[in-house]
């Protein structure tokens, strides 16, 4: 049995990936960023609301779970896909 890569996995399970990484953000954005006022020096950002920096993250995430899902899921050369 060989090496999983992660656009082999389904779809859903990329899905709930994303979501978890999304929420790591959500809780350092409660924990560190809130709690220690460095959103003072975030321009754009709003306390307690929805902005620019989840938005920027959630795109970010995004594109790192699709780059990695064409990139696990491509056939290497001399590699079988059964």
């Amino acid at each position: 049995m060989g090496r999983v890569k992660f656009g082999q996995l389904p779809m859903l399970l990329r899905v709930v990936v994303g979501i978890a990484l999304f929420n790591m953000w959500v809780s350092f954005e409660e924990f560190v960023v809130n709690r220690s006022d460095l959103w003072q020096y975030m321009p754009g950002y709003k306390r307690d609301q929805g902005c620019i920096w989840d938005l920027s993250v959630g795109m970010l995430i995004v594109a790192g779970l699709v780059w990695a899902s064409i990139r696990g899921s491509r056939a290497q050369p001399g590699e079988t896909l059964s």
